[in-house]
């Protein structure tokens, strides 16, 4: 129970990012707040971790590189899409990964996805069309950006749940993220000089960012996949949505339509369909 339960708690932390996000993005800097957020994260947990780090094997190192770049580019995308379309529509669109979870396992571990999987897949995909669909006129290329991000999270998942089978979890997301952390500054860098001020406001917010929805979540979300089946990772981890649409209508006042609710209901339950054995 206890990997669930951390599973599930990762999904909360990383569901309250969708508010503090979309509120830091009206004065800051996308790619900044990426690059503070992720190169934050990760000098914490050198600090924390630095003897570990001195005894990480060739493999660990190759395989914490590969998910920083996954990393980086899966919030790379949700950043940006943030800026264009609602908190609660983002968080929804995210949860789309559930669509192609199973197709991206098969391309990478070879092995088919159940009757069950593929029906889950086809609800998800109609649930995100009625969401999408319940205000035509508010579509918006932050839509079609944060539909980008769906892809990075589902080979994410995928990887995760492999290599968090092989390597010392602790290592692999001190490594993913202080990785990610160097891309972003390197990617940001290209886009403008660095902030000389941060409103302080701004500032709690990258650190709440940093500290409750990048180390806690990446660290029990490593460990609850340690434990748990890849398609039951994904479940769990796709109330993620749930929680930010959610945490977005009590906060932000994202609007509600019949639509939207009809979405978010098959999306909802599409995640409990694609565990489903015959």
């Amino acid at each position: 129970m206890l990997p669930v339960f951390t599973l599930l708690l990762a999904a909360l932390t990383w569901g309250s990012a969708f508010c503090f996000i979309k509120q830091i993005l009206d004065q800051f800097s996308p790619y900044y707040l990426l690059a503070f957020r992720f190169s934050m994260a990760g000098i914490i947990l050198c600090l924390l971790f630095f003897r570990r780090l001195l005894h990480a094997k060739k493999e660990t190192l190759k395989h914490g590189i590969k998910l920083g770049i996954i990393l980086y580019f899966e919030f790379f995308f949700y950043t940006i899409g943030l800026q264009y379309t609602s908190a609660s529509k983002s968080a929804f669109i995210c949860a789309g990964y559930m669509i192609i979870l199973p197709l991206v396992y098969y391309i990478i571990v070879k092995k088919r996805p159940t009757r069950y999987e593929v029906l889950a897949s086809i609800v998800c995909m109609v649930g995100l069309t009625c969401i999408l669909c319940s205000d035509i006129s508010s579509l918006n290329i932050g839509d079609a950006i944060s539909c980008l991000t769906t892809v990075c999270y589902a080979v994410h998942i995928v990887y995760t749940g492999i290599y968090a089978r092989e390597d010392d979890p602790i290592l692999l997301n001190v490594l993913q993220i202080s990785f990610a952390g160097i891309l972003a500054w390197g990617f940001a860098l290209f886009t403008g000089p660095v902030p000389t001020q941060i409103p302080s406001d701004v500032l709690s917010g990258i650190i709440f960012l940093a500290v409750m929805c990048t180390i806690i979540p990446y660290f029990l979300s490593v460990y609850g996949q340690r434990y748990v089946s890849t398609s039951t990772s994904g479940i769990l981890l796709s109330f993620e949505s749930v929680f930010g649409a959610g945490l977005s209508i009590l906060i932000l006042g994202d609007p509600i339509t019949p639509m939207f609710i009809v979405g978010t209901i098959l999306v909802t339950g599409a995640a409990g369909l694609s565990e489903i054995r015959g």
